[in-house]
């Protein structure tokens, strides 16, 4: 068992969530009808941030307005859970000024993905919280990564496993592993880009003995390998059990210098390390997309691709 984690208590029905943008504005007022809809459909009772849809650049309002709409609802008692609506950038702005003996005083369930890797890594850091990597509510789009949010959600009992070999009986064509073996240890990691930017900061999370999972989307491979790399020559991979890669969505060459895959180019670092390591698992902003609870112990077998999550994330 992990020790000292603090745990939030599972969602049930009609239990009332907050909606919010720590980092960029929804594309449209549309997005946000469809999280309330979607929200609804969860048997939740949603409320929405006051500056959901504010502007500031390409930012849902100012640093101040996205931070208040946050900690007003970490404040408030009758909310159980916040959703991220959207990811985008923005989030790393909030992580000075975020109430952290607040959020640990006050656990509630928090998810979200993308650019919000930031807060979510921060807040478990400094306050000890799990808090669960997934979808943003705009990326929810089919009926598997539906039922999976909800059971991340409202599953007092550890979750289903996380297999990059079958997903809805379906073989996932960009399974990988360049080191086979088992490793166990607690959760940690997210979007790499947004990961990366935290090293060197107070917010930097602790990699020893972790299994550390990552994805990404919208960005060139040879800029995932920059940061990848990043971490491979501060010792930071050195530090970890396994390394779980999910999916980079739309994620290539795009005109790179170096045309070499994803899979090529992580594949010799991971290879050099030597620790169990696969590519393909379904987290990350793809259409079968899971829920991975940071801070929970895990196994790992990077030959059949599986996590499999031995204590519960949720009390």
């Amino acid at each position: 068992m992990t020790k000292h984690l603090i745990k939030p208590v599972a969602l049930r029905p009609n239990d009332k969530v907050a909606l919010v943008c720590p980092a960029s504005r929804p594309e449209s007022p549309a997005v946000i009808q469809r999280s309330i809809k979607l929200v609804e459909e969860l048997g939740f009772r949603p409320v929405l941030g006051k500056h959901v849809l504010s502007m500031h650049g390409h930012m849902a309002g100012t640093n101040e307005q996205r931070l208040e709409d946050f900690m007003t609802f970490i404040d408030d008692d009758s909310v159980a859970g916040l959703f991220c609506i959207t990811g985008g950038f923005g989030s790393i702005h909030l992580l000075p000024n975020l109430n952290y003996s607040l959020i640990a005083a006050k656990p509630k369930v928090l998810i979200g993905g993308n650019d919000n890797t930031h807060l979510l890594l921060a807040i478990h850091a400094r306050s000890n919280l799990m808090v669960l990597y997934g979808p943003n509510l705009d990326e929810i789009s089919t009926k598997y990564t539906f039922e999976i949010f909800k059971e991340a959600l409202t599953a007092p009992t550890p979750l289903s496993p996380i297999s990059a070999t079958v997903v809805n009986d379906l073989v996932l064509e960009t399974f990988y592993t360049p080191v086979e073996g088992l490793a166990e240890g607690t959760l940690i990691g997210g979007n790499l880009t947004a990961l990366v930017s935290l090293m060197g900061t107070p917010y930097q999370p602790k990699m020893e003995n972790k299994i550390l999972f990552l994805e990404d989307k919208n960005e060139r491979n040879d800029i995932l390998d920059r940061w990848f790399t990043t971490l491979y020559v501060a010792g930071v991979l050195e530090q970890v059990k396994a390394v779980a890669l999910g999916q980079f969505a739309n994620c290539g060459t795009k005109g790179a210098y170096n045309m070499l895959s994803l899979e090529d180019l992580l594949g010799d670092r991971l290879k050099s390390l030597g620790k169990p390591a696969c590519f393909g698992l379904p987290i990350g902003a793809g259409s079968n997309a899971s829920v991975v609870p940071i801070g929970i112990y895990a196994s790992f077998n990077a030959a059949k691709g599986c996590l499999e999550f031995t204590e519960s994330a949720l009390i």
